[in-house]
């Protein structure tokens, strides 16, 4: 068996002369941790692009993070020896993201938490049920998601 010993920087370097689509980041932020983000738009074929330059490729989870405006959903990618973070920004007006699960089956799971947790809806999902949350969880209360309403929480002192 041959083995393949990567480096985040070749991996970038591989994407930025390879992938048509466009990139609105990319960097090594050492030897084994890159960084890549496109629009949300384009998300299906990168994941296309990654899986066919490196298969197999394995999705260690899917992480989201609300910035106020936006709503980053993260694809941790492992290749080789190579964590490959996927950042596509959602923007919360237009609340949507296509499904990667025909190139990345493992993403189902992953991509239904982020529903249930960030209130995205995931365009294309082959199973779009709640996962994390009851069925009978209040619509339009996501658990992760920022208010928009700029009220302030009290603070209780403890002690």
């Amino acid at each position: 068996m041959r083995v393949i010993e990567l480096t985040a920087a070749e991996v970038v370097q591989r994407i930025q002369e390879d992938y048509e689509g466009e990139l609105t980041e990319a960097n090594a932020r050492s030897e084994a941790e890159a960084w890549i983000g496109v629009p949300a738009a384009d998300v299906q074929s990168i994941a296309r692009f990654i899986v066919d330059t490196w298969h197999p490729v394995f999705l260690s989870t899917i992480t989201g993070n609300d910035r106020g405006e936006e709503i980053d959903v993260i694809y941790h990618f492992v290749l080789d020896a190579v964590g490959l973070n996927l950042r596509a920004s959602v923007s919360k007006s237009v609340d949507e993201i296509d499904t990667i699960t025909e190139d990345v089956p493992a993403a189902i799971l992953y991509e239904r938490e982020i529903n249930d947790m960030f209130g995205l809806t995931i365009n294309g999902h082959p199973d779009p049920r709640r996962l994390v949350l009851p069925e009978d969880w209040p619509e339009g209360d996501y658990p992760l998601r920022r208010t928009d309403s700029g009220d302030e929480e009290e603070e209780e002192e403890n002690g």
